[in-house]
């Protein structure tokens, strides 16, 4: 009794391996199991388990054996197919997520070809950012090479207001001088530029070879003008006349019409210098130079086109009378045929 005591508590302390048990909802029933081995038992309250002498004791039928084993194998069939079952759902999913994974790579490659289109278009940008940057600088070159060396030039940053736009070099050649011919015959500085605006060398020119221009000695001409006696011989012809009063300069007859003409003040009087009022006079003549520059060529294109027009009509007309002449000379020819 002893060693059956001693083999019913190993039992009852060992373990059981068991996997995929189904569930019994039903109390007190009798629920098949298997172990991991395929060992098929009758599973049994753990408070009814038998020793194996007495299930030998307690041997049932065949019949019952053969009944047991069918309940498991039902059992294996049931864990089958619900593994089965299992293993279909875990395809469909897998399907679903490769499905799922599809879509996140087209949502990636659009993003992709997004982000392409949005680096090609700030690529375009920067193009073309970089082009207008290039054609700025293109033009303050060009502007540079243009009006650099005239701005450079110290006698054109006198202030003299540039009235006729014409340089000495083109005065000098319209004259059919030479530059330093001109320069000498003027008593202008031999190295002065031919860049030099004609305004600026006519204010450059010595007050005294501007006296000799009107026939006058240096001390006769101050006097007609009104002169201070700081002006010399040597004193530039724009220094000098600046000095001088409205009056003197312009005339006190006809004062008033100058002064509406070219819109001066009231506070403009005959006794007013020269200085204070000759850019006012000479901005209101250049503009008018300018002015007169462009009616000149807008009438020269006008000409130009009312001249096209007319050679247009003329050879249009020259084209009807070439077109007419075949015909006539047909006609003749019949009427010669005919006549002989």
């Amino acid at each position: 009794m002893n060693e059956e005591k001693n083999f019913n508590e190993e039992n009852e302390n060992e373990e059981v391996s068991v996997s995929e048990t189904p569930v019994n909802d039903t109390p007190n029933e009798e629920t098949p199991v298997y172990t991991n081995n395929d060992d098929t038992a009758a599973a049994t309250d753990d408070t009814d388990m038998e020793t194996p002498e007495e299930a030998v004791v307690n041997a049932e039928p065949a019949d019952e054996s053969d009944d047991a084993i069918d309940a498991v194998e039902d059992a294996a069939e049931e864990a089958i197919a619900e593994a089965v079952s299992i293993d279909s759902e875990e395809s469909v999913l897998n399907e679903q997520t490769t499905e799922q994974t599809d879509a996140f790579g087209v949502v990636e490659t659009q993003l992709a070809d997004e982000n392409i289109a949005v680096e090609k278009k700030s690529n375009v940008g920067a193009i073309v950012a970089i082009a207008a940057a290039v054609v700025v600088v293109i033009a303050l070159v060009i502007a540079a090479i243009v009006y650099l060396p005239s701005m450079l030039n110290k006698y054109n940053r006198q202030g003299y207001v540039n009235i006729s736009g014409r340089t000495i070099g083109e005065v000098a050649e319209m004259s059919g001088m030479e530059l330093d011919e001109f320069l000498e015959e003027f008593g202008l500085p031999e190295k002065m530029p031919a860049n030099t605006t004609e305004s600026a060398a006519y204010n450059n020119i010595p007050f005294s070879r501007m006296a000799q221009s009107y026939g006058r000695t240096t001390e006769d001409f101050k006097k007609m003008l009104q002169l201070p006696d700081d002006v010399n011989d040597d004193t530039p012809w724009g220094e000098a006349v600046n000095k001088a009063t409205c009056g003197a300069y312009v005339g006190e007859e006809g004062f008033n019409e100058f002064k509406e003409y070219y819109g001066l003040g009231e506070d403009v009087t005959v006794e007013t210098l020269w200085g204070e009022v000759r850019q006012t006079v000479e901005e209101k003549q250049r503009q008018e130079r300018i002015d007169s520059e462009k009616e000149a060529k807008k009438a020269e294109k006008e000409s130009s086109k009312q001249s096209a027009d007319d050679n247009a009509d003329i050879d249009a007309a020259s084209t009807d009378i070439e077109a007419d002449t075949p015909a006539t000379d047909d006609a003749g020819a019949d009427n010669t045929s005919q006549t002989e």
